[in-house]
């Protein structure tokens, strides 16, 4: 079992009870079941503490009345933001308070005084979106702003990449709505009124004793460094105007002194100009020495990315395209950001700055980014560095327990060399390195397998030696992460015993009962212990159909996932559907994942992949397979969810629908044959009520409509009229069975326009790919497809002949599951020579330009793309083909996904959520289109988009068709 926290066993019989009032006390939501309990019992650390329940606060005062019960039964009471943090600073027994779910309202902007008033769950991305048109941001930009909360930035003291021009979050906010410990409220900051919160009082009272007697202290043992965050922030006390700056110790103090509900914020207008500079390295040590002289040229940001991540993106079909502004292969590389009022003046910086680098040697290479696109893919690169370190299989993984020292710039290298040193001394050869070289703190993650005993002892004696050689270089062992349980056993070293008394006194005089986060900065837990993965940690392996031999299993690729929530994000990407419409943790990647990983554990809480808990888990996963690629560690949980269903029909038999889902195509054979008879019959109202009754099919969402003359008809006799093309290149039409017996249109206008390209198209007689069986689990039946399909392909790879499909779900099958179904060569030959007709058009136009000339009197289109398209090869082919043929007036939707996935939309307990994802962006996107037309490259897309909103979508493919010229 996994080891348990004082914290927990002291709440005992205590939890039930105050479990019991704050149920009845507030109007947000109380979970207790051992799903919520394991979802919440990690965060993006190496911990796992498994609390006694979940609450999800809707307002301040249900945070008040939980915090107030919490004390009178000394309960313990963590709050948690986005649970992406990286010490454990978020798992605790007693209670989880997430604020992320409902208490995420942005109050007011107030753009003529420059501040933001926001509750504590609202997410700092989404945050700046709605500040973007008054020219305004919050400025601290860490790693996760895609998902990080207010609240957990206000706990974290968050920085990110600007820190050195920008500061921390304590920078940036003028007063702190908080709880104290009694469950009084109370507000603190630059305009807070005064109060006759006793409570309030005290604590001010203790801080200014603290300033006083510790003065001395605090002067000799605060590095003077900018990143600085360990602790308490007693450095940061007293204002100008003598008064106890209380905010500021709440910012960074990880909820142990008081829960933050709402916070306003001050707001900085947004440069007008930027441009970066990436300047490539041979070697790691000379862009760590190549800092200072870039400094000179007073940068924004300066981030370091080392070959290891650099080596992990290129690996990953979505970060691959991303690096596109990479020379060569560079050890490390070093991304300087000016951003200046003027243009003129910023040319000139950066014309300054490249004469500095060639003067002086700096570097072999530069490249100049000055498209807002192009440096989003640094960026983007830099922001999954975390991810991209975790995305290699396996139990040896870099381990975050030094990764966030800051040292003064100017000895950065010394520093990291003097560490590498003492890795080496102590067996550990490999290591990460990243973040913000500007302000010279480095996340450097050292390779440890913590399920190994004498690693988790190298790590402590490495964290130990690592803090020496902090203190030695003036500089702090936490910089922006937090303390959590990690590093909070090393502050008596950075601060001495006065400073940790004082810290002691300020934490028993905020909370006099010890219920808010115990164990972290104030009498810490011991940084060996709870662990995630341990020496004691098992898995069971169950008998598998597809393929996990690279990740050791099932477990093993539940295991990729480290918590880094990027599956939370819901202004851009795909994953996770669900997630973007609910809100809820449990309908995240992360969620599926972990469930999964405990349910195959020893840990006792979960009960197997018989567990009805995963039922709940995996019941909203589209399997849109965007966590393939978008989650940075490449967490596939459409495989697993998939190898799970397929477990569950073999234990518990195949549900009625899942059978008849499966036999979709021997349907649709006999619904073209009666066509359309077969039509009046799916459509009438008795027929749709009957469905739902017997199979929970929605009778709102209308069924696809039959045609009598199927492709493969029209291709007969199509082929007959051609000649047998022995003189042009061949390509293969792998025929789906949408095009064949509901859209035949698309499968002509395919033919046609590969005609126009000069191929002869054959369309031999495959079998249906078996997604339908696939997205059910039914992989006996799949995998009998697959062989049928490989032995009819097999010939055509032989020759290398290209393989081209419409259907980008049907196409994922061949290049995904079938060589995990058949593992042959053959199997692996034909996924290679798979690709979207979108992809066979746009190599096409590559090589030949004028290989298809287009009217140019097309509409403007707005294309969305099939989340199967989107996360196997991307959109890209789509869009270069799309422009070509609109005389580049196309545009590419954010749209997510539609929320039809196949048959999920059709369920009619899905029909809302399904709903609901298509609204997060692409159904407001598609009334807002103005005269642009729309095009998909998805059958499911396009019958969804029909019927919530109304709009008849082209396929890619029709829309060139129709633009030819001639």
């Amino acid at each position: 079992m996994a080891t348990l926290s004082h914290t927990q066993t002291e709440s005992g019989g205590n939890a039930a009870a105050a479990i019991g009032e704050i149920r009845a006390a507030i109007t947000g939501e109380v979970r207790t079941d051992r799903l919520s309990r394991a979802l919440y019992a990690t965060d993006g650390s190496i911990y796992e503490i498994f609390p006694d329940c979940l609450v999800l606060p809707r307002t301040a005062e249900d945070v008040a009345a939980t915090v107030r019960i919490c004390s009178k039964h000394r309960v313990p009471l963590t709050a948690r933001g986005a649970g992406t943090g990286l010490t454990g600073g978020a798992v605790n027994g007693g209670v989880q308070l997430d604020c992320s779910r409902w208490l995420n309202r942005i109050v007011g902007i107030d753009p003529q005084a420059r501040t933001a008033t926001v509750e504590a769950g609202v997410v700092l991305d989404e945050l700046n979106d709605q500040l973007k048109p008054h020219g305004l941001y919050f400025a601290p930009d860490p790693a996760t702003s895609s998902r990080a909360t207010v609240g957990g930035t206000v706990s974290n003291n968050a920085s990110g990449s600007h820190s050195i021009v920008i500061g921390r979050t304590n920078d940036h906010v003028q007063s702190l709505d908080v709880v104290l410990s009694d469950g009084s409220m109370h507000t603190w900051g630059e305009t807070a009124r005064h109060t006759d919160n006793p409570l309030a009082k005290q604590c001010e009272d203790v801080l200014s004793a603290v300033a006083g007697e510790c003065a001395d202290e605090i002067a000799r043992r605060y590095p003077n460094i900018l990143r600085k965050n360990g602790g308490y922030a007693l450095d940061r006390l007293t204002a100008d105007s003598g008064r106890v700056n209380v905010e500021q110790v709440i910012c960074g103090s990880e909820g142990t002194l008081a829960v933050v509900v709402r916070a306003t914020l001050k707001l900085l207008p947004l440069p007008k100009h930027k441009t970066l500079v990436v300047v490539h390295f041979d070697e790691l040590m000379d862009a760590l020495g190549s800092v200072p002289p870039l400094l000179e040229h007073k940068p924004a940001a300066v981030e370091l990315v080392d070959k290891f991540i650099l080596d992990a993106a290129r690996a990953n079909p979505i970060m691959a395209k991303r690096g596109r502004f990479l020379q060569g292969d560079p050890a490390a590389i070093l991304a300087a950001e000016l951003y200046d009022e003027d243009e003129g003046m910023l040319e000139h910086r950066v014309q300054g700055l490249l004469d500095d680098l060639k003067a002086k040697s700096i570097g072999y290479a530069a490249s100049v980014l000055r498209e807002a696109a192009r440096q989003a893919d640094v960026w983007e690169m830099r922001k999954a560095g975390l991810g991209l370190l975790m995305s290699k299989p396996g139990d040896n993984q870099p381990i975050p327990f030094v990764e966030d020292a800051s040292v003064p710039p100017s000895r950065l290298r010394e520093y990291i060399e003097r560490q590498q040193r003492i890795f080496h001394e102590e067996g550990c050869e490999q290591a990460g390195y990243y973040a913000h070289a500007s302000v010279g703190l480095l996340h450097v993650r050292p390779v440890l397998n913590m399920k190994m005993a004498e690693d988790v002892q190298r790590m402590k004696r490495i964290g130990d030696r690592v803090s020496s050689l902090v203190v030695e270089f003036g500089g702090a062992m936490t910089g922006e992460h937090g303390d959590g349980i990690i590093r909070s056993s090393w502050l008596e070293k950075q601060y001495g015993p006065k400073i940790i008394e004082a810290f002691r006194r300020i934490k028993q005089t905020f909370d006099p009962h010890g219920i808010l986060n115990p164990g972290k900065i104030v009498d810490p837990l011991p940084m060996t212990e709870n662990l995630r993965f341990g020496p004691d940690f098992r898995t069971e392996e169950p008998r598998m159909m597809l393929d996990f031999t690279a990740y050791g299993g099932m477990a093993g690729l539940a295991a990729m996932c480290t918590g880094v929530g990027q599956c939370r994000q819901r202004l851009v990407g795909t994953m996770c559907p669900s997630y973007q419409a609910t809100g809820d943790e449990t309908d995240t990647t992360r969620a599926r994942a972990n469930a999964l990983r405990l349910a195959l554990s020893n840990r006792d809480i979960l009960d197997g992949l018989s567990a009805p808990e995963l039922e709940r888990v995996f019941d909203l996963c589209i399997s849109c397979k965007a966590c393939k690629t978008e989650c940075p560690t490449g967490t596939d949980v459409a495989r697993l969810k998939t190898e799970w269903l397929a477990y569950r029909n073999r234990h518990f038999g195949v549900p009625a629908r899942s059978r008849m889902i499966g036999r979709s195509v021997e349907l649709a054979w006999w619904g073209s044959a009666f066509a359309p008879l077969s039509n009046w019959i799916a459509q009438a109202a008795p027929v749709r009520a009957w469905l739902e009754r017997r199979y929970g099919i929605d009778r709102r969402v209308p069924p696809p409509k039959f045609v009598r003359r199927t492709f493969r008809k029209w291709y007969a006799r199509h082929r007959k009229n051609r000649d047998a093309g022995a003189d042009k290149p061949k390509v293969v039409y792998f025929v789906d069975s949408w095009a064949n017996y509901y859209q035949p249109d698309v499968g002509i206008a395919a033919v046609k326009v590969l005609e126009a390209l000069g191929y002869h198209v054959i369309a031999p007689p495959t079998k249906c790919c078996g997604r339908p069986l696939i997205s059910k689990g039914l992989l006996p039946e799949a995998k009998l497809l697959a062989e049928q399909n490989v032995e009819v392909l097999s010939p055509f790879a032989d020759r290398r002949i290209p393989i081209v499909g419409t259907e980008p779900s049907c196409v994922s099958v061949l290049q995904d599951e079938m060589p995990q179904l058949v593992r042959d060569l053959d199997s692996r030959r034909i996924a290679d020579l798979s690709m979207n007709i979108e992809t066979f058009v746009a190599r096409e136009l590559e090589r030949r330009p004028d290989a298809l000339r287009f009217r140019t009197d097309r509409p403007a289109v707005v294309y969305h793309g099939h989340c199967h398209q989107k996360a196997l090869v991307g959109t890209d082919d789509a869009m270069a083909v799309l422009n070509a043929s609109a005389a580049n007036a196309a545009s590419e939707i954010n749209s997510g996904c539609c929320g039809m996935a196949g048959s999920f939309g059709h369920e009619v307990e899905h029909y809302e959520v399904s709903r609901a994802i298509g609204e997060q962006r692409l159904f407001p996107a598609i009334r807002d289109r103005g005269d642009a037309e729309v095009v998909v490259s998805g059958f499911s897309c396009r019958h969804q988009i029909e019927h919530h909103t109304g709009v008849h979508p082209k396929h890619v493919v029709e829309y060139l068709a129709e633009a030819l010229d001639g």
